[in-house]
């Protein structure tokens, strides 16, 4: 019996020696295989249309190669998406996951890791009636002033960013876009933006590329938690638009309903309002209830009320600041300061208030619903 053990423990012996040798000799052929050229991060990460169950991840990288984002709820993630197309621009969607749940993510192209630690949050349901988002536009001049606003929006941490057009000072300059983007980067890594085209974008395929919104990109709608957000696209007359927007608002039962474009229907600000818009969208607003419209072009903060609707200029991200030159009786606040506009949902109350970019907050109102149905109330 002392015999077959002995053996026995030779065997095991002789078996677990020649599974070290051949893993060694596999370690050694996956060190002698060739490594990936070094690649780096030129451009994001960045979030786009976001959804309840998922996300558009976008980044760029100076050489192509695969893309591969590992996420999930945890800091271990439990999903992997990827695609083995070789590409400078990388595009994953992201789905398998809960509503309005922090979601952990890294992003990596040819088993280079390019982001590590990102995260960011689904989008809420109709049920979910308690988040809030951020409005800013017109960052296109100043990077400093530009930053000083991202870092005031990041200190309340939205949970999405609408952006009011004219992004950048031209379009149709790449580096102009590196810069907005390279501002941007940390904001964009955690928070899905939104946005609409302004003039200083020049109708540039820079701006339709950079970009993941939904539908065509220029005029869309989505719905988040329990608002309907729709964006316009005002550099050019478009006949499919005004019918879009007609049966899109008239569609929705979301009961908030929040539209955002670049050109001001009122403004006490440089450029003033714009009448040929206000003849074209203002009696469509009217008639199916918009509560709130966000604008910038104008590079300054202003609450007009006109018709029951509110309507803010948050044209302050960065550009050269305008003075009041064509004041307007609908004005119920005006200042010429780099801001942006945090609103904070809760239910049937819009709790706003403007920002400044060394994060004091001025000019507190809340817009308030008796019920779904009804139009909405300024209280202080």
């Amino acid at each position: 019996m002392a015999k077959i053990q002995s053996r026995r423990w030779v065997w095991i012996v002789l078996a677990l020696t020649l599974a070290l040798i051949l893993f060694i000799g596999y370690q050694r052929l996956l060190d002698a295989r060739p490594q990936p050229p070094r690649v780096t991060l030129t451009r994001g990460p960045y979030l786009q249309s976001v959804t309840p169950d998922g996300v558009t991840m976008v980044w760029e990288t100076d050489i192509p190669g695969d893309s591969r984002v590992d996420y999930g709820p945890s800091t271990s993630p439990r999903f992997s998406v990827k695609s083995s197309e070789p590409v400078t621009r990388h595009v994953l969607t992201l789905t398998g996951l809960e509503p309005y749940t922090m979601v952990h993510y890294r992003v990596f192209t040819n088993r280079w890791p390019l982001w590590n630690e990102g995260t960011f949050r689904t989008a809420a349901t109709p049920s979910q009636t308690v988040f809030s988002f951020a409005v800013f536009g017109d960052t296109r001049s100043n990077p400093i002033a530009h930053q000083q606003v991202v870092s005031s929006v990041l200190a309340l941490a939205p949970d999405l960013v609408l952006h009011t057009g004219d992004y950048v000072e031209n379009g149709l300059i790449p580096e102009n876009w590196t810069t907005f983007f390279t501002v941007e980067q940390k904001l964009l890594s955690q928070t899905p933006l939104y946005g609409v085209m302004g003039n200083h974008e020049s109708d540039s395929p820079l701006y339709l590329d950079a970009f993941y919104f939904p539908g065509n990109k220029l005029w869309y709608s989505f719905d988040y938690g329990n608002i309907h957000f729709v964006a316009l696209y005002a550099e050019k007359a478009t006949p499919e638009e005004d019918p879009w927007l007609a049966n899109d608002l008239a569609q929705t039962r979301q009961p908030w309903k929040v539209v955002f474009l670049h050109y001001p229907l009122y403004s006490s600000g440089e450029h003033g309002g714009e009448a040929a818009l206000r003849k074209q969208l203002e009696p469509v607003f009217i008639k199916y209830g918009v509560d709130l419209v966000l604008c910038g072009h104008d590079h300054d903060y202003e609450r007009l009320v006109v018709k029951d609707i509110v309507y803010i200029v948050a044209g302050g991200g960065g550009a050269p600041l305008y003075p009041a030159e064509h004041p307007d009786p609908n004005s119920a606040y005006f200042t010429s300061t780099h801001s942006s506009v945090h609103i904070a949902v809760d239910g049937l109350q819009l709790n706003i208030a403007a920002v400044r970019s060394d994060g004091v907050q001025f000019d507190p109102f809340a817009l308030r619903k008796a019920s779904p149905a009804d139009r909405a109330v300024v209280i202080r």
